[in-house]
């Protein structure tokens, strides 16, 4: 528990580090020109909370993996995918092909996490950041790590079997792109904003009007919403609101870790 505790507080400082070059970006060209600080400090509250549960998850998938399924490191491999001999070109192909298997299951979940109100319960906290910026990237709660691994990283990797050096670049990319995709940022690829996930592009995903409601699920290639009907082409200049289409509000960090499970209590009550 305490190398979990270490490995947390060490994975903290560096997106500490990683925010400060994202609020440096932000101000080239904001699309909201103040900042929540309060707002900051709680998304990193909960991030905190997030990245917690995802490196207990990671410890205990691993020992899980090791210690049940494998009787040697070449077992291992073979489940993960060999070693590439350090092939870096290589690495980055497969990279990115399996980035884009990534998304596709991504993109399933991300939607049933829309279509059920169960599901969404869980999800709804990320979508109440009223001021998004590059601290939302982990305003996310810690029930979302379960479903991740169970629904996106067990299949692919039994799947897929990308190699290890692969792996780490994905990961790499993965992270980029989930702080960048928040920026506030008026960033965006007008007429090729189907190509590749941009600031402009996610936070139409996040916007309570109705015309975006249910649009643009895919984290990385919008491809996956041009193809089964969820993509949402922003117009130039259209850089909406964000926030729950309820309307409600989440104002501190006790609530935003208790929310799925109020929602719940609120679900089963009216049933």
């Amino acid at each position: 528990m305490l190398h979990i505790l270490f490995m947390t507080f060490q994975g903290s400082l560096s997106l500490f580090g990683i925010f400060i070059w994202g609020f440096v970006i932000e101000r080239i060209r904001p699309v909201e020109p103040k900042v929540n600080e309060s707002g900051l400090v709680r998304n990193c509250a909960i991030g905190f909370c997030f990245i917690f549960v995802r490196e207990c998850m990671s410890f205990l998938l691993a020992l899980t993996l090791i210690n049940s399924l494998f009787s040697s490191w070449t077992g291992l491999f073979t489940f993960i995918g060999r070693p590439d001999g350090g092939n870096v070109l290589k690495s980055f192909g497969l990279g990115f092909a399996y980035l884009a298997a990534r998304d596709f299951f991504y993109y399933w979940l991300h939607r049933l996490q829309h279509a059920s109100r169960w599901l969404w319960a869980e999800h709804a906290l990320h979508h109440s950041d009223e001021s998004l910026n590059v601290t939302t990237s982990v305003r996310h709660h810690y029930l979302e790590i379960p479903l991740t691994v169970l629904f996106v990283n067990l299949p692919l990797l039994y799947l897929v079997k990308p190699p290890v050096l692969t792996l780490t670049v994905v990961i790499s990319i993965l992270s980029i792109t989930e702080l960048s995709n928040h920026l506030n940022l008026r960033l965006g690829l007008g007429r090729f904003s189907w190509i590749i996930a941009t600031p402009q592009n996610h936070r139409i995903h996040h916007s309570p009007q109705p015309e975006h409601i249910d649009k643009n699920f895919a984290a990385f290639f919008p491809v996956w919403d041009v193809l089964f009907g969820t993509y949402y082409r922003p117009n130039k200049g259209e850089y909406p609101p964000t926030g729950l289409s309820s309307g409600e509000r989440v104002t501190t960090t006790r609530q935003a870790l208790l929310l799925p499970f109020t929602m719940w209590r609120k679900m089963i009550s009216r049933s």
